[in-house]
């Protein structure tokens, strides 16, 4: 990877950038799909939330020896339908990429949320759980991998855990 300043940027040949551009193509083709199916079904019955959420963690990086801290502060959505079935979206700042967000699509399984989805960068799919829900907000942890070429990764994964505080309930 080209150093610039002491930051690591990523260099991507023509078969993983093409490779990153369909699996982005391909998630974003359904969510478009999930998400007019939501809009149908959010006019009977289901929520939305707004939020804030901040996030501490690691980043496993295979040039250190030893995890990498890291932070961010997003705001975000997340719709739910009558089903059960989540859509959610966030953006925000981290330590030290930035800028950040994250897609994903889930299910809410009584008070605990499971979601799957993507970061566009850096980029990972990660997978993510809440728990300890509270009357303000709650918990969640996250588990996020790039399946880049390890010449290509910022990261080779991460591991998250933070605190989402409700802006709003709307039903």
């Amino acid at each position: 990877m080209p150093k610039t300043n002491g930051v690591k940027f990523p260099t991507f040949d023509a078969q993983t950038n093409l490779a990153m551009k369909k699996l982005i193509l391909c998630f974003s083709f359904s969510l478009f799909f999930i998400t007019s199916n939501y809009g149908q079904e959010f006019s009977k019955e289901g929520s939305k939330n707004t939020f804030l959420e901040w996030n501490f963690g690691v980043a496993l990086i295979e040039e250190e020896n030893f995890p990498f801290p890291g932070a961010s502060f997003l705001w975000g959505k997340t719709y739910i339908n009558e089903k059960d079935l989540i859509f959610e979206y966030q953006v925000g700042f981290a330590f030290p990429t930035l800028v950040t967000g994250k897609l994903g699509i889930g299910k809410k399984f009584n008070d605990t949320k499971v979601v799957v989805g993507i970061r566009p960068f850096p980029f990972n799919v990660y997978g993510q759980s809440s728990f300890a829900k509270s009357e303000n907000g709650y918990w969640i942890a996250s588990i996020e991998y790039n399946p880049m070429n390890s010449r290509d990764r910022f990261s080779n994964a991460l591991l998250n855990f933070g605190y989402r505080w409700y802006l709003d309930l709307k039903k």
